[in-house]
């Protein structure tokens, strides 16, 4: 190959190797081209280098020998070829590197290299996949719920029940107790469990940093799939991803590739396109992949700059039921066994244990493992959850125990898989006589009598569901439970359902008891009238043969609260008579009250409920619906100012200046703002839009200072009654300099009854005067003055005075 040099080259190279007084000469026209560098080291050049068509703007030196191309290291470096391709050469022949094509591009100066994709650099498109973090915030509170309900029959008279939950929270964590008090007022017999029954008393905390939560008191230990939950009254422990809503737990897929050449790479994720990014020569990844879950197809598209496309398929499979590589979950509780729950305020037996630990050890394997102790019981298994490539994702897990010096046994296994129109799901356990955890050992403890209890000898689930598009979907599913005591449970059931026109709906479904051999089924139409109302209709048949049908009229909340209702008839076949229901209900910010009956023509049921909240913060009291997790006091200073949560309006702040916002989701990073244009013009406020997170089970106080506007215009004239030049410099102590505009007039803020001012105009001269305001109470929006600030030369080097200092200054 022979490469001939443009003269334009030459000159190119000239002007950069000759000295810079000889550059320094001008001519009226292009000089002549100069004379070839024929030096023993070749022929000199300052070209552009461009590596696989990426032009990065850089000219670096070349030098030609016999019609090879000789670059510097560090020149090939930077364009991102990888120096181990030099084999410690500084002066690289580009001709003789493998698999290298070179061109000389004469017209435009260009030196053109064209290398191996995997040569160059890789690069990640897209973002992370966590959002930003918002530390969940809290402030010091208390919170009462409540719910009051009362019944009356013709039977039992009328019985009288109120639930509470009381909470404390604040920097230290929360405090959380909750029962109910029953009492029987008029009619029907006495209860045992009238009076105060205490449910749960706990108090926990979340360490976000962590990701870990702790709770001491009545608590529910954490389980797998293969293990049994139980109260206890004690401490817990474990890692809490809901404390950081921000990271993503479970593996996403990642797709990669290499471009030759500059090129865009679109990425369609079940038909949708979710992504597209720009991406240079070399390797890639992809790592904005939406948040999906199940199987799926992904759609590479890559096109080059002259629209060459390549396209390439990829199936996936997603399970957020497997862990992320290297991420651990676990939990571990220790206690006393919680016996009698609702029946006894405090009664506590055995001291249990009992801990579960999960890790990832690839984004296709999970581990699991779970111990638990008490009383004559100790059980230990171990588990696994492993993805089958683009197929689902299969469990399993053995478990043994020592229950009452009797060994025992438990396998599991299943198996999950769906997409967009199909789900398939199955679970099995098999356990043998002697298999004992926990559970066993609550009921056994628990109870009253001599009755021995025992788990489920064997349990098979299977679920099927499939989406016939416009046809509707149908759905499938068996149990099959043999009881420790021999007896068997098989039911059958089937389902479709169909969205008719616009809402309107059809459900059809029939179950079979196997071990009765007896089919029953139900029809059900819904229709909605306007966009609170609906009406459904439905026809049922059980196992005895027995038809009935019912009617249902309703009417739904709307969001914003007001009025709700529904009412129903059934004809139930046989002697029981029609069965009639009807309920009206009507809730605002403060308070949720509701009232119905039903029954039938010889037993009816009357009942009245009203629930809510009171909420003390910052010194006031609120009074808002049923608070389940957290809430946010918004306190503006200020009545009657609008406030917005994610852009829905919430309501108006009161006479004092607040309002709650109740049942927001903890950890959720929330959008908060108020309108300012509810604000006279002579008020201000320096926030208008705030985004943050609150702990769970706690309230925070959000403060939009509403303050009034201590800004005005100040006319400004010196001694002679001329108006201060336009630009000059105002300088107030503490505050931003501002400067005076026409007519001498400049705006001030944050006045206060005293303020001096130091002057400084464009030529040097400077004075000092004093804007005093008699009541201390500027007033927005008002005109001062004119000012007198007797201007003097100011001597050079004479340093600036001390504004405090001012004596001179009029009372406007």
């Amino acid at each position: 190959m022979r490469f001939s040099p443009h003269p334009l080259a030459l000159a190119i190279s000239l002007f950069y190797l000759t000295p810079g007084s000889l550059r320094a000469e001008t001519f009226s026209s292009l000089p002549p081209p100069p004379s070839l560098n024929n030096s023993a080291s070749g022929q000199q050049y300052m070209l552009e280098l461009i590596v696989n068509q990426q032009a990065r703007g850089d000219i670096v030196p070349v030098e030609q020998r016999n019609n090879h191309f000789y670059l510097r290291a560090g020149d090939l470096q930077r364009a991102g070829i990888p120096a181990e391709k030099f084999r410690g050469q500084q002066q690289i022949d580009v001709n003789q590197m493998t698999e290298v094509k070179v061109e000389y591009d004469a017209n435009r100066q260009r030196l053109l290299l064209s290398v191996p994709p995997g040569w160059l650099p890789s690069q990640t498109l897209g973002e992370s996949r966590n959002s930003p973090r918002y530390p969940g915030r809290t402030s010091t509170g208390a919170l009462m719920n409540y719910d009051l309900y009362v019944t009356r029959t013709d039977s039992s008279g009328t019985r009288l029940s109120a639930w509470n939950e009381w909470r404390f929270f604040g920097s230290a964590g929360q405090f959380s107790s909750n029962g109910v008090w029953q009492q029987q007022i008029e009619g029907g017999k006495r209860y045992q469990n009238d009076g105060y029954i205490r449910y749960d008393t706990w108090w926990s905390n979340e360490y976000e940093n962590a990701i870990v939560s702790w709770r001491a008191g009545d608590l529910v230990t954490d389980a797998l799939s293969w293990s049994s939950s139980v109260r206890l009254g004690g401490l817990q422990a474990g890692r809490d991803f809901s404390v950081r809503p921000d990271l993503i737990t479970y593996p996403l897929p990642a797709f990669s590739g290499q471009a030759a050449v500059p090129s865009t790479v679109d990425l369609f994720v079940n038909g949708y396109r979710s992504s597209q990014a720009n991406v240079q020569p070399g390797p890639w990844s992809l790592t904005n992949v939406p948040f999906v879950n199940g199987a799926g197809d992904a759609v590479i598209t890559t096109t080059d700059a002259v629209g060459r496309q390549v396209v390439t398929t990829l199936p996936f499979y997603v399970s957020s039921s497997l862990l992320k590589s290297g991420l651990t979950d676990y939990s571990f509780s220790a206690g006393a066994v919680r016996e009698n729950y609702g029946i006894k305020n405090f009664d506590y037996g055995a001291a249990a244990a009992s801990g579960s630990y999960r890790y990832g050890l690839t984004d296709w394997l999970t581990l699991e493992s779970h111990a638990e102790g008490g009383d004559n019981l100790a059980m230990g298994g171990i588990g696994t959850l492993f993805k089958t490539g683009s197929w689902g994702v299969v469990n399993s897990a053995v478990a043994q125990s020592q229950y009452e010096g009797r060994p025992g046994t438990q396998y599991s296994w299943g198996y999950q898989y769906n997409n967009r129109w199909f789900s398939l799901g199955t679970q099995h356990i098999i356990r043998n006589a002697d298999f004992g955890n926990l559970a066993l050992l609550s009921n056994q403890s628990g109870s009253n009598t001599q009755t021995r209890y025992s788990l489920a000898r064997r349990t098979s689930q299977y679920s099927a569901s499939l989406s016939l598009k416009r046809y509707g979907s149908i759905g499938a599913a068996y149990i099959d439970i043999a009881s420790g005591d021999d007896e068997r449970t098989r039911l059958w059931n089937l389902s479709w359902s169909k969205t008719l026109w616009e809402n309107a709906s059809l459900y059809v479904s029939a179950s079979r008891d196997q071990e009765q051999g007896e089919w029953s089924g139900a029809v059900s139409l819904v229709i909605p009238f306007g966009e609170h109302s609906s009406a459904s209709v439905s026809m049922e048949r059980d196992q005895q043969g027995q038809n009935s049908q019912r009617v249902y009229l309703s009417r739904a909340m709307p969001s914003d609260g007001g009025m709700a209702w529904d009412a129903s008839w059934a004809n139930q076949g046989g002697d029981s008579g029609d069965y009639r229901q009807g309920s009206l209900r009507y809730r605002n910010n403060k308070i949720d009250t509701s009232a119905g009956f039903y029954g039938d023509e010889d037993n009816t049921t009357q009942w009245a409920d009203l629930t809510g909240s009171l909420v003390l913060m910052d010194k006031q009291v609120f009074a808002a619906n049923t608070i389940n997790d957290a809430f946010v006091v918004v306190k503006t200073n200020y009545p009657d100012v609008n406030v917005r949560y994610e852009n829905q309006s919430m309501g108006r702040t009161d006479k004092n200046g607040y309002l709650l916002v109740p049942s927001i989701s903890s950890y959720y990073p929330a959008k908060y703002d108020i309108d300012t244009l509810d604000l006279p013009a002579d008020m201000t406020t320096p926030k208008v839009e705030q985004r943050f997170a609150v702990k769970r089970q706690s309230g925070f106080v959000l403060d939009f200072p509403v303050e009034r506007l201590r800004a005005a215009s100040v006319i400004l004239h010196d001694s002679a009654g001329n108006a201060i030049p336009v630009s000059s410099q105002v300088l107030r102590k503490g505050q931003a300099t501002g400067y005076v505009g026409f007519d001498g007039i400049a705006w001030m803020e944050n006045l206060t009854a005293n303020n001096p001012v130091r002057i400084e105009t464009p030529d040097g001269r400077t004075c000092d005067t004093n804007l005093i305001i008699a009541d201390g109470q500027p007033q927005a929006l008002k005109t001062y003055g004119p000012l007198t600030c007797p201007l003097l030369p100011a001597p050079s080097g004479t340093p600036v005075a001390n504004p405090d200092n001012a004596t001179s200054g009029i009372t406007p």
